[in-house]
């Protein structure tokens, strides 16, 4: 059976497997549909600044990928390699540590872009929000309630006005889009607070041209962006940067220094990681691809969507694709029809599209838009705004949902809670009873053990080599050199431990220096402790 594996679930990715369930729909025996993403779900990200705003419901922006692609086998789990020779892909494990590994005979690679605050200044990393998904967007709303709550409560006038102020770094559609409806959040909240003068709200937009949304409308509407959300009360600094943050304020390229809890980062997003790792030809950390979408020198090889560099038309090789929805869903058909060609013979399609036009949303029922050439702002363009992306949204439930929600807006005023849920930890609490096996040889190394109570044999070959006890930490091995556990692990009797996620220990080995010696040291010892039984044998 011929294997299609796409990797993402975003716009590209899960076009091109909604067009191939079509296209392919009478070869389900003999041509099997593979989708990889980290989430079970499907997000619209045009709608996440209205998720912060509560325009409409947190989920209203998402939908089940099960329910789009009800013909594709879907895992849900993170990609940890990509092996283009012996074409398969490696995936994570989840509740074992073991890892799944994938093979295929043609690959779609469709992994978008990533937040990545490597190439900014210290600060960023630590103290700004991204805005990139539904996360990031549940946890700026989240933060906005959080610090107008405190403020309330606040008698001091200096760190109340330091809660109050917003800073969003990033002019595009992304940062207009969402300063606008923390905007509206925050001064449509304080008004149910006595104790908070709205005027002491300060919502600030950082960009670095000198009109708004530059690369993306013209530059009237670009205009007109700045002049609405300056009435709006939002204050912008032109041909200013974002560089840097602490937990108390943001710091601008000028040396300006803006004293603000709520700091947001709308950064050009970086390629995925995955995709910087593969030996393939790249143009600015894309892959580039012909006007088939298919990878140069590679037949079995695809890429779509923000990750890969593809020309907008075969009539104008010379210009490229943007990274937006509206070229990624109209790639999809063409690739589709690419793939079952090469796999079933037929005439391959080459991709050609002319940009519609753009729309963003302003808040406050308002909007800009560039149709056809035809430029709308205010009321009508919002409205415009809102039907087009209606219509665009997958699955008919989730058109439903939205517009009832758009239309309970209108007439109910939704109540600004909080959805937080547990925060995520680096560590792990372990408790095995005796005999149990904590990981075997040939496990992925996923975690550090530190044993808190307890001890646990070492096992190589069926024999006990070593025991460890409490104090001592294992698993090191694999997570700065092998990758696999060269031992297996078991409880000898009940133990306790504590278990550090692979990425924390990254972190950890990154920052502190000496305790990456340690970890060096101790794994070198082990391996000659280990060299030496092995000889004695």
């Amino acid at each position: 059976m011929k294997k299609i594996v796409i990797l993402g679930g975003g716009f590209g990715g899960v076009y091109t497997a909604i067009h191939l369930e079509k296209m392919l729909r009478h070869y389900r025996d003999s041509i099997e549909i593979v989708l990889v993403n980290k989430e079970n779900y499907f997000t619209y990200q045009p709608m996440l600044a209205e998720v912060v705003g509560g325009s409409i419901d947190i989920l209203d922006s998402v939908t089940s990928l099960r329910s789009l692609l009800k013909h594709t086998s879907i895992y849900i789990r993170e990609v940890t390699d990509i092996n283009l020779e012996n074409k398969q892909i490696t995936l994570s494990p989840n509740f074992s540590h073991k890892d799944v590994i994938i093979k295929y005979d043609h690959l779609v690679l469709g992994l978008g872009t990533v937040t990545d605050f490597r190439t900014s200044p210290g600060g960023l990393t630590e103290h700004a929000l991204p805005f990139k998904d539904l996360s990031d967007a549940l946890s700026l709303r989240n933060r906005i309630i959080d610090v107008i709550e405190t403020a309330a409560q606040e008698t001091n006038e200096e760190e109340r006005r330091t809660l109050l102020t917003f800073v969003v770094g990033g002019g595009g559609f992304s940062g207009v889009e969402v300063v606008a409806e923390i905007n509206d959040l925050a001064r449509k909240k304080a008004k149910k607070y006595p104790t908070i003068n709205t005027d002491e709200i300060r919502v600030v937009l950082v960009h670095s041209k000198d009109r708004l949304v530059d690369r993306e409308l013209s530059p009237s509407l670009g205009k007109y962006c700045g002049k609405l959300l300056a009435k709006r009360g939002i204050e912008i600094f032109y041909k200013t940067r974002l560089v840097s943050a602490t937990p108390h304020e943001a710091i601008l390229d000028n040396d300006t220094k803006i004293p603000s809890r709520t700091i947001v980062s709308t950064v050009p997003s970086l390629p995925n990681p995955l995709i910087e790792a593969l030996d393939l030809q790249k143009e600015y950390g894309k892959v580039i691809c012909d006007s088939y979408l298919q990878v140069n020198n590679h037949s079995d090889l695809w890429a779509i969507g923000d990750c890969a560099y593809i020309p907008r038309s075969y009539k104008k090789p010379d210009e490229f694709s943007p990274p937006t929805a509206q070229f990624a869903t109209r790639q999809a058909p063409i690739l589709a029809k690419n793939i079952k060609a090469s796999i079933m013979g037929g005439e391959k399609k080459q991709f050609n599209f002319k940009s519609l036009g753009q729309m963003a949303a302003l808040g406050h029922r308002r909007a800009v838009a560039e149709i056809f050439g035809i430029k709308l702002s205010g009321f009508i363009a919002w409205v415009l705004w809102r039907f087009i992306y209606l219509m665009k949204i997958p699955g008919f439930a989730a058109k439903i949902r939205i517009s009832i929600s758009w239309f309970l807006d209108l007439l109910l005023s939704k109540d600004t809670v909080q959805l937080k849920g547990r925060p995520k930890s680096g560590f792990e609490n372990l408790h095995y009873i005796d005999k149990e096996t904590i990981f075997q040889s040939g496990d992925i190394g996923d975690y550090l053990y530190v044993i808190a109570k307890g001890e646990v044999d070492v096992i190589k070959n069926d024999q006990v080599i070593t025991t460890l006890k409490q104090g001592d930490y294992f698993g090191e091995m694999a997570l700065m050199s092998t990758n696999k556990r060269s031992a297996t692990i078991r409880a000898k009797g009940e133990c306790n431990i504590l278990a550090i996620k692979k990425h924390d220990f990254e972190v950890l080995m990154t920052h502190f220096s000496e305790l990456k010696e340690n970890f060096v040291k101790t794994e070198n010892e082990r391996l000659e402790d280990l060299k030496r039984i092995v000889e004695g044998e």
